[in-house]
């Protein structure tokens, strides 16, 4: 079985090294945390050093990366990850739970998570680097641009389309039809019923 490494200590990191467990595809081989984190990883798992050591990890043999940092505002650090360790020339393979359901032609780019109980639905796509987590709803022919986050429960109904780095909060609902542009962010139970531009902002109207 090939080793793997996750980036990060938080949250994500923990649902992706649980979700690795349950795959059986990967040996996770330990966690890359910088020293300035205050939180360290779970301690089944050792510590094999900070970013700086990623090059020596990739020369040991071990191959293969995941970046269990969130979006929660960070899309950007995402990306500079997945820059890093492409560089040196370390893989990202999608990280799906067995739960979830994936129609038979969806398209899904390197790096994505998937996460426990969520759909992909006929014809969607999901670009590289997002995160589909629980319990999200990917209906037919929607298109879901790199590094966005649609986020635990929420719903996008057929051709959908979102942009890159956006981030659709949990409970939301986008009808379809509906394109969100690049870098926006829609609140949590927000039900989205018209085009959204580039870098804006959609809240449940009843949010104070």
């Amino acid at each position: 079985m090939e080793k793997i490494v996750i980036l990060g200590n938080g949250g994500h990191a923990k649902s992706l090294a649980d979700i690795i467990e349950r795959e059986k595809r990967y040996e996770i081989a330990g966690y890359v945390v910088n020293e300035n984190d205050s939180e360290m990883p779970d301690a089944k798992y050792p510590r094999l050093g900070g970013d700086a050591q990623l090059e020596q990890i990739f020369r040991s043999g071990i191959t293969n990366a995941a970046i269990g940092v969130g979006y929660m505002g960070k899309s950007g650090l995402r990306e500079k990850l997945w820059e890093l360790v492409k560089r040196i020339g370390f893989s990202l393979p999608v990280i799906c739970d067995p739960s979830a359901v994936l129609a038979g032609d969806v398209r899904i780019g390197e790096g994505s998570f998937i996460g426990k109980s969520s759909i992909v639905n006929a014809n969607a796509s999901v670009g590289k680097m997002c995160i589909i987590n629980t319990g999200a709803i990917i209906e037919h022919d929607c298109e879901v641009g790199d590094f966005s986050h649609i986020s635990v429960g929420s719903v996008l109904c057929g051709n959908v389309k979102v942009g890159a780095a956006s981030f659709v909060g949990a409970g939301a609902t986008v009808i379809q039809g509906i394109s969100i542009g690049k870098g926006c962010l829609i609140g949590a139970g927000t039900t989205v019923r018209k085009d959204i531009k580039d870098n804006h902002m959609a809240v449940a109207e009843n949010r104070r």
